[in-house]
């Protein structure tokens, strides 16, 4: 007995010791493997030459710049590996990066399908508790990190933040702090959440996103068949291009009608599919087709298809957040739309600057407005327009009811001017329904001295193409946005509001809580009933954004075929050595 109970006792102290240093011989093992993963990866961050997938320019350095801060933060611990095995948070990224082109960006800048072999190779490979390799372990978490800088600051601000290189896009993004994103990101599990969350979620960037998905399924089923070129066709008359017509607009869903091969008459269904596009299109919705509705009819499909990835940038040129309360303009299509909690209570048409005098593209906060407005010239409207007016007709002043004041704003006998010193005069308008402000305008104080306000050529409204000003912008309604901006100060009626636009004297009044107002510049847009909208492109930006994002985009791809020779030749170079 005494004898089995020491064998006894003796089994139990090897098995307690055992079971003790067992698992720490493992411990061991595994912080080994730890020390040399981190050996690696400082190699790989501190090496002279960077890696293969850095692209050779300022952004390429800044987002290794990035990668290397993110590292420095967590000891050079790898991100996207846990001891032999991929995180889960690896294929997220992958599949991230794969899917990209559903913001109108193209996977191949990030190398999406070389990653994807590359992750299946590791996973045979490298990445396994049999042939787990430190160095490529190292170089494809460094890669991932960076891919994710990448691809976050693209959906962010826009491919390489191009709205910077363009001078006319004066609207500014929010701040993007990617290393603190990508840290909770990882830390809470939300790699492809993080990513999402960097998308607007304005409605109008996601219809622009599915009317991106119709355009590119057209595109890849070979398109709209072209009109003829010289048609001209009114209401009611005859002509064999009917059947053509109906089949390019029910391709876009203009025409949801049914005509046969044969037709020749040009009816009522299909005129109100032609008013229903022309209307898309910013034209007269008149059912007569003529020069201009074939143009855009014959656009291509992959046209069409560019210029919706083009505005989608724009989209990520502006603040995630356009707060809950916005009024928005959009240049091309001449349009003003008031948002509040996701709704549109008032939109209205507008009148844009002139191409020589074009609007600027810009953000600012609307704080006060004027009611019954003096004018004052600029100096430039004076120098070309009034001043030689006057000189032409003495009794102009009169006729337009203006006045000339000085330094001080005390009008002064036009009489008494010292022409050897004009600057020390200008020209002003009284308020008054010739006023050429209109009855009130709106302030949102900026560098361009631009803002929006009345006007009594209420005719020009009329017209499908209204770039006729001078830069500022001439709204429709202008009663209805002042007693919206005005609907939390109770005291001004509506009755208190017209009686103000009609005053002899100006009355200032400052809002409650400022509005974020955009002066934006979309060519393709989906309006808040769900309708895609396409405008020319009427101050050129298009042709200007489309060379920079093309050389861009072209660059990009060039050093993405590059990376993925690299990355094959650079593995059997480690596995070499």
């Amino acid at each position: 007995m005494p004898g089995r109970l020491l064998t006894a006792a003796l089994a139990a102290v090897l098995l307690s010791t055992s079971c003790g240093k067992l698992p720490e011989v493992k411990q061991q093992a595994h912080q080994t493997r730890a020390e040399r993963s981190r050996r690696a990866l400082e190699t790989t961050l501190n090496a002279k030459q960077t890696p293969a997938f850095v692209t050779r320019d300022r952004e390429g350095a800044r987002l290794w710049g990035l990668t290397k801060q993110f590292y420095q933060k967590r000891d050079d611990e790898l991100a996207w590996i846990d001891g032999t095995s991929p995180r889960r948070e690896m294929d997220e990224l992958i599949g991230a990066l794969q899917h990209a082109d559903r913001e109108g960006l193209d996977p191949s800048l990030y190398n999406a399908e070389t990653l994807a072999a590359r992750r299946r190779e590791a996973d045979a490979g490298f990445l396994t508790k049999k042939g787990f390799n430190e160095v490529e372990a190292a170089a494809l978490d460094a890669w991932l990190t960076y891919l994710y800088m990448q691809y976050a600051s693209d959906l962010s601000d826009g491919i390489s933040d191009l709205s910077h290189v363009d001078p006319t896009w004066q609207i500014r993004g929010e701040p993007f702090d990617p290393l603190t994103t990508l840290a909770d990101a990882l830390e809470h599990h939300r790699i492809a959440r993080s990513l999402e969350d960097l998308v607007s979620h304005d409605p109008q960037y996601d219809g622009l996103r599915k009317a991106l998905a119709q355009y590119r399924d057209i595109a890849a089923k070979g398109g709209w068949p072209a009109v003829p070129a010289t048609l001209k066709l009114k209401p009611g008359q005859q002509h064999a291009a009917v059947p053509a017509i109906a089949k390019r607009l029910a391709i876009t869903g203009d025409f949801t009608g049914r005509i046969s091969d044969t037709e020749r008459i040009y009816g009522a269904d299909l005129q109100e599919a032609v008013k229903r596009f022309q209307r898309r299109h910013g034209l007269e919705p008149d059912g007569v087709i003529g020069a201009a509705l074939v143009r855009q009819m014959n656009i291509p499909a992959d046209a069409r298809v560019r210029q919706l990835e083009l505005n989608l940038e724009r989209w990520r040129w502006l603040p995630r957040d356009l707060g809950d309360r916005h009024i928005l303009v959009n240049i091309p299509e001449f349009r003003l739309e008031v948002w509040d909690h996701g709704n549109v209570p008032l939109a209205m048409r507008v009148v844009v600057g002139k191409k020589d005098t074009p609007t600027p593209i810009f953000s600012d906060e609307m704080t006060y407005l004027v009611f019954a407005p003096y004018w004052n010239v600029p100096p430039d409207i004076a120098e070309n327009e009034t001043l030689p007016s006057v000189m032409r007709d003495p009794a102009f002043l009169d006729k337009t009811n203006m006045e000339v004041v000085d330094a001080k704003g005390k009008p002064v006998d036009p009489d008494s001017i010292d022409l050897n010193n004009p600057a020390a005069y200008r020209f002003r308008q009284r308020p008054g329904t010739e006023n050429s402000l209109g009855l009130v305008k709106f302030m949102f104080p900026n560098t361009f001295n631009v803002y929006l306000h009345d006007t009594p050529a209420d005719s020009l409204f009329a017209r499908a193409a209204r770039s006729l000003s001078h830069g500022c912008v001439r709204v429709e309604q202008p009663e209805a946005l002042a007693q919206y901006v005005l609907a939390d100060q109770p005291s001004w009626t509506p009755e208190k509001i017209q009686t103000a636009m009609h005053g002899d004297e100006e009355t200032t009044v400052k809002l409650r809580e400022p509005i974020p107002v955009y002066l934006g510049y979309w060519t393709a847009r989906v309006s808040p009933d769900g309708v895609l909208q396409f405008r020319s492109d009427v101050y050129g930006v298009d042709g200007r954004q489309t060379q920079l994002l093309a050389e861009r985009v072209t660059r990009l791809k060039q050093h993405a075929a590059h990376v993925a020779t690299a990355v094959v030749d650079e593995t059997v170079t480690r596995r070499a050595s």
